[in-house]
């Protein structure tokens, strides 16, 4: 068994990632935001999505002084990363394994996803139009995510970080993907998440979008 090879970065978050290799210890999120020119709401979104992919330690400080310690980060070892990887690849194997509504169970799980993602974006940066928050919270999961005609709006996703497992496990993976970019689009907007068509191209997969005003159920 091969592991998956490490998420394709955008660009915000490869730079607070090198900004955290080129540092001897743990940072707090001031101190990372001040050197990458953030907010430190936006430094915390991609630090924490970092942590989740296994590429940045996450750690509470410690401290002996009176006071709240503060959430401490610093780059992962490449060893570390690895058995990331594997855990990930190794949960979605026994997952896809083992239960007869894998599917749904994913897309549920990945709905909850795209609400804390939604929640953190609207947080940094308010006011954005919903297809603006689902592009740039594609971007920096590692895709290159174009608004496209095809017809019907679609969003083009290319290539897939996950493409490994996706291949595998598609009906964990891909749901997974579906129900994360129903959470970040959320309630009260009028765009609607039909399907998601994976390898629609050899490195492209297809969001095909509705207008939610148009009646359309969830797929």
């Amino acid at each position: 068994m091969s592991a998956p090879r490490e998420p394709r970065l955008g660009p915000t978050r490869a730079e607070v990632l090198n900004h955290l290799r080129n540092v001897a210890e743990p940072v707090p999120v001031a101190d990372v935001a001040a050197s990458v020119g953030l907010h430190p709401n936006t430094t915390r979104f991609h630090l924490d999505a970092l942590a989740a992919s296994g590429l940045v330690v996450r750690e509470v400080e410690q401290r002996e002084q009176p006071g709240r310690p503060k959430v401490l980060y610093s780059a992962a070892h490449p060893h570390r990363e690895s058995h990331y990887r594997d855990l990930a690849y190794a949960m979605v194997q026994h997952f896809a394994g083992g239960l007869e509504d894998r599917s749904a169970r994913a897309e549920e799980a990945g709905r909850a996803w795209g609400v804390s993602l939604r929640e953190e974006l609207e947080t940094a940066e308010p006011g954005r139009e919903p297809l603006e928050v689902l592009v740039a919270a594609m971007t920096d999961l590692g895709y290159a995510p174009r608004l496209a005609e095809r017809p019907g709006p679609v969003v083009e996703l290319t290539p897939c970080p996950y493409g490994q497992l996706a291949s595998d496990n598609p009906q964990v993976v891909c749901q997974l993907h579906l129900g994360l970019v129903r959470g970040l689009l959320g309630p009260g907007q009028p765009w609607s998440a039909v399907s998601i068509e994976p390898w629609a191209e050899p490195s492209l997969c297809l969001l095909r979008l509705a207008r939610a005003d148009e009646g359309v159920r969830r797929a």
